[in-house]
């Protein structure tokens, strides 16, 4: 399981000297410590971290017991109001660090602009343990009986709820076709609005946890490589494993941060077919 959390704020001019990015605490999950977020035991790894931001330099992780060795520097990140396409994000899912429990983990970058810039950076935290699928991905014998488990496919949904500029504005999902009755498994997801920097899911029956990504502000950006199952490239599947798994009566929710009062967007989920369990209406 993985679960986003936001550092946002504006820092000082300084190519050479870090400035803090305060961890975003409207609807956060995680506590806050400090201006950093403190480590919960349920995910003590670090899968990936996405930076943004007009004239965003370096991004730097610290932690308290990264010392006696160097603070973890990344570069190159993405320079403009949205992600860069392909977007430059540091995926360490194959080999996540790991976070000392109850310590603060903190945000710092640089930027070159001349004067103060708000800058946006998500984390991606995990228990380094990927949900397996649990089904064959799409067997054979599905040209035969097509509601057996492990049929995959991208449904494409919209919303007309508008987003509030600097938060995180929860949206319905709508279908452009019902899903059949059963119980599925999300194992990718792209959003795109106008402004929109990121997005998570917001579960309708647990757990508390809201994985999410990248969100686009045109049909043409690529999302990030492991954010789909399967990659525009073609190469071989790969993805976050299960996000989290859902009926489809109750589907999440999704959370999106974006700049300005977006009045409108879209979305796709990947999802595999797990099986008819469905839950009881209300």
């Amino acid at each position: 399981m993985f679960h986003m959390e936001l550092f946002t704020s504006s820092i000082a001019s300084g190519t050479t000297t870090p400035q803090q990015v305060t961890y975003f605490t409207p609807d956060n999950i995680l506590p806050k410590q400090v201006n950093g977020v403190q480590i919960s035991p349920d995910l003590p790894f670090l899968m990936a971290v996405m930076g943004v931001g007009a004239n965003l330099a370096t991004v730097r992780i610290q932690m308290a017991s990264f010392l006696p060795f160097p603070y973890i520097n990344l570069s190159p990140n993405n320079r403009g109001t949205a992600f860069e396409s392909p977007p430059r994000i540091w995926d360490f899912s194959a080999h996540p660090i790991p976070l000392k429990p109850t310590e603060e983990l903190d945000i710092f970058a640089t930027q070159n602009l001349g004067t103060p810039q708000t800058e946006f950076v998500a984390c991606l935290f995990s228990d380094a343990k990927p949900n397996p699928l649990g089904v064959s991905l799409n067997p054979a014998k599905l040209t035969s009986i097509a509601s057996d488990p492990g049929r995959f496919f991208t449904a494409h949904w919209t919303f007309g709820t508008a987003l509030t500029a600097g938060q995180w504005s929860i949206v319905q999902p709508s279908f452009d076709f019902p899903l059949y009755a059963g119980t599925y498994a999300l194992v990718g997801a792209r959003v795109m609005s106008a402004t929109a920097l990121f997005f998570r899911m917001f579960p309708a029956q647990g757990p508390k946890w809201r994985p999410g990504g990248i969100a686009v502000q045109n049909y043409d950006q690529i999302d990030a490589y492991n954010q789909r199952l399967f990659s525009p490239y073609g190469t071989t599947p790969a993805g976050w494993a299960v996000w989290l798994t859902f009926y489809q009566n109750v589907p999440p929710q999704v959370e999106i941060f974006a700049t300005a009062a977006d009045p409108s967007g879209e979305g796709w989920f990947d999802l595999v077919y797990l099986g008819p369990s469905v839950a009881p209406s209300i």
